[in-house]
Order: structure tokens, then sequence, then C-alpha cells
């Protein structure tokens, strides 16, 4: 028999498949100076990014300009 008093655990939002990170990652490259160096950033944001559910098909910027509104 379940305990009814038993609380609900908090929704665990999933991680980005790593495939989607890759692909929004060189996405983000070539918006940018398309710089060697940069991979680990690119990588972080577009991890964020996803996260955070913004399509690359409408991400022109980059993500701190998302967060800005600007």
């Amino acid at each position: 028999m379940k305990n009814k008093t038993m609380a609900k655990s908090p929704r665990v939002r999933s991680e980005p498949a790593e495939n989607d990170i890759r692909a929004y990652a060189y996405h983000l490259y070539l918006q940018g100076s398309r710089a060697a160096g940069h991979d680990t950033d690119d990588w972080l944001e577009a991890k964020a990014c996803l996260k955070a559910n913004i399509p690359s098909n409408v991400s022109r910027t980059r993500l701190h300009r998302h967060l800005n509104g600007l």
C-alpha cells in the first residue's frame, strides 16, 4: 500500500544529449569568430542554451545576449 503522505520528488531536468550539444556548439562556432581555442566555451554555452530551451535555429546571438534581452 502506498503512503499517501509521501512528498513528490521535484522534477529533475535531464541533461541534453551529447549529439545535441555537439551540433549546437558547432552552430555557435560558426556564429562566432571561428577562432581556435574556444571549443570548451562553445560546448558549455551550447549545453546552457539547450537547458534553457533556446533552439539553435532562433539563436542568432550568444547566450549572454539572450539572457540580457539584447
